[in-house]
């Protein structure tokens, strides 16, 4: 060894059939859809369990090619709106609704994303409004008349 190179411990996958590999960076890695995915550092998981949790959480949205959502609770902003528009698409196709509702209903639902984010966590999004001591509908109210002039 000479005075330039440095020493490491060498981290091997704990078995054949491992599914991710040591990256020379030192962590635990997976390449899906060519592209490469990293599952934590191999220096304190030298026999990778906890990144093979992180995996085993994550490679339904890796393989889908979506980015991987982690662990959360509770509705995003934008599921929340996806269920109310699904709802009220039933309602449109038995009659109950008209069109018109419909495409307000839509409109709102577009500005709440657009507001607060699609990925964002509903009850975060509403206690945000409350801190402000703002009504939700006079948030969205603000907005609207902000974007159209």
């Amino acid at each position: 060894m000479n005075a330039n190179s440095i020493s490491r411990s060498t981290v091997r996958k704990p078995r054949p059939d491992f599914l991710l590999f040591p990256h020379a960076t030192s962590r635990w890695a997976k390449k899906v859809r060519g592209k490469l995915h990293y599952f934590g550092k191999t220096d304190g998981d030298p026999k990778g369990e906890a990144a093979e949790r992180i995996w085993d959480q994550q490679k339904d949205d890796l393989y889908a090619g979506r980015i991987p959502r982690g662990k959360r609770e509770g509705l995003t902003v934008g599921e929340l709106c996806d269920k109310f528009l699904k709802a009220k698409r039933a309602q449109l196709t038995i009659g109950k609704l008209t069109a018109r509702s419909f495409v307000d209903y839509k409109d709102t639902t577009d500005l709440l994303i657009e507001t607060f984010g699609v990925r964002r966590n509903f009850a975060a999004a509403r206690s945000s409004t409350a801190a402000t001591s703002c009504r939700p509908s006079a948030t969205l109210a603000a907005s609207r008349r902000q974007s159209m002039g």
